[in-house]
């Protein structure tokens, strides 16, 4: 359930991200560049599935380490309980990468230990307040941003372009958990 929901969060926030193509007015008139058009919905649906699965990379790892610290009974992370992700990122990123998955763990170990049978409920029971939720999204969206930042440096690519694609994605998941937060505790 919370993995679906992650799921559902990247899709949106993939559709958010990435310019669907839309179809010239004119290719009415001219149905052979048609084909041109299903190519690049192709690459565009493709786009979808690659940045949803990107996305949920971490988050998957964060819901085993979750799962693991509770059949363990550990209750609180220090970062050495980490050290196995480390090698995953670029060394100066490291130590960013690991403050974002603690809080991404937190949460979900919270989640996790919540009585619930749907998100909604799951995450009203957990936070008990709208408050307390968008407390945690702030804690998440400030660690998140700080880790891009890091990874940025180690980023080939062009660095304008780069830093546009993160803030767009950073404004875009502050605005889609939002949201969340509003439907979890209308």
């Amino acid at each position: 359930m919370i993995l679906d929901h992650e799921r559902d969060l990247a899709k949106r926030l993939a559709c958010k991200v990435l310019d669907k193509p839309k179809p010239p007015l004119w290719m009415i008139f001219l149905p052979v560049f048609f084909i041109f058009f299903v190519q690049k919905m192709t690459q565009y649906k493709k786009g979808l599935a690659d940045f949803t699965d990107n996305h949920l990379k971490a988050r998957l790892r964060a819901m085993d380490k979750a799962i693991g610290f509770l059949e363990q009974q550990i209750k609180t992370i220090k970062p050495h309980h980490l050290d196995d992700l480390a090698p995953l990122v670029p060394e100066k990123s490291r130590e960013y990468y690991v403050r974002w998955m603690m809080v991404m763990i937190e949460h979900y170990m919270q989640l996790l230990d919540t009585p619930g049978e749907t998100m909604k409920t799951l995450v009203r029971n957990g936070y008990q307040n709208k408050t307390n939720y968008l407390l945690l999204c702030n804690c998440l969206n400030t660690a998140e941003k700080a880790y891009t930042k890091a990874l940025l440096l180690d980023l080939e690519g062009d660095e304008h372009d780069l830093k546009l694609v993160v803030e767009k994605l950073n404004v875009w998941i502050e605005e889609l958990r939002r949201q969340d937060a509003n439907a979890f505790f209308s």
